[in-house]
């Protein structure tokens, strides 16, 4: 059964950082859209938190990245360097007070 609650939110690696959210979130995974340049990407534990899991450098367009359902207490951030291109697409849902 899928949880009709994840977004997909589309992330354009040449914008600096991205905040997808600043509140606790569970992250499923990321999809590559479109071929990421030779900088990796990390993705972090809120805007100035810790890098939890970092997409390599050159990943293929077409490839997928499970995070099995990872919390992010902070929030989820995508941070990567000013020189990086492509696109990716991060599932991710908020983290319900009850969890």
């Amino acid at each position: 059964m899928t949880d009709t609650r994840f977004i997909a939110t589309v992330v354009d690696l040449s914008t600096d950082s991205t905040t997808i959210t600043s509140s606790p979130a569970i992250i499923r995974g990321v999809s590559i859209q479109t071929a990421i340049s030779a900088q990796a990407v990390p993705i972090k534990n809120g805007a100035a938190g810790t890098t939890t899991f970092t997409i390599p450098a050159s990943a293929a367009g077409g490839g997928w990245y499970e995070f099995a359902g990872t919390r992010f207490e902070s929030g989820i951030t995508v941070d990567p360097n000013d020189s990086a291109t492509g696109t990716i697409t991060v599932i991710w849902r908020p983290l319900l007070a009850t969890e």
